[in-house]
């Protein structure tokens, strides 16, 4: 599988045989450049539009969300790769409050040639353990890591202590052009100086073979 990293909170996902995921589309106040690119399926974790800005995606992509206050599950088949594509959406909310302050917020995961992949969207607490019972042990990790109205440096580095993950991909950071739009407060840089590995990939996109996970939890880099 290809991890492509699009900006902000979004990625690109595809899959060996051709299958195409985007997750968490932003619309144009973000200061990234959204490519132009077809996907078959859309992945949405909150209705804020700095993630669900479906319209960016090119193609009759299907669109995933949470519509119902409960663990939900979409199956998706692609026609054109032969594959069906499992999403599961755990409730969560956007802030430490009960979702009081910001709203609910969708963990989606699901599993992809053996990998289990996380997305936490803009998950503002740590898991509970009920959560934590229906998530399991995370392959992949997408982590929001740059606080004000998401975790924080600290609390995401909890947030790897129980999903435990082989990789994990930063995202929802600080960085020139965000000071102004209250989504968060702090770079990159304070997550990294607490983690031990951390492999910085110099491009934008990765691939994940399930038999080269690494055993230790690695930090990976890409550009946008």
């Amino acid at each position: 599988m290809i991890i492509r990293y699009l900006g902000h909170s979004s990625f690109y996902l595809t899959s060996p045989k051709g299958a195409a995921v985007v997750i968490d589309p932003y619309s144009d106040y973000v200061p990234f450049s959204f490519p132009n690119l077809e996907a078959d399926v859309v992945v949405v974790s909150h209705e804020h539009r700095d993630h669900n800005a479906i319209r960016r995606v090119q193609g009759t992509p299907v669109v995933v969300k949470r519509t119902a206050d409960f663990p939900v599950e979409h199956e998706v088949p692609i026609k054109r790769t032969g594959e069906t594509l499992k999403f599961m959406g755990l409730p969560t909310f956007h802030d430490n409050f009960g979702g009081r302050r910001r709203g609910p917020n969708t963990v989606w995961h699901f599993f992809w040639d053996g990998v289990h992949f996380v997305h936490l969207g803009d998950l503002g607490h740590l898991l509970t353990d009920q959560q934590l019972q229906q998530l399991g042990k995370a392959d992949v990790l997408f982590l929001p890591v740059g606080g004000k109205s998401t975790l924080g440096p600290a609390e995401a580095g909890l947030v790897i202590n129980q999903l435990n993950p082989n990789l994990v991909f930063p995202m929802h950071f600080q960085v020139p052009g965000l000071e102004d739009l209250a989504l968060c407060d702090t770079p990159l840089e304070a997550f990294l100086s607490r983690m031990a590995r951390v492999e910085d990939q110099a491009t934008t996109a990765y691939e994940v073979d399930q038999a080269k996970l690494p055993m230790q939890t690695t930090i990976i880099l890409l550009r946008a």
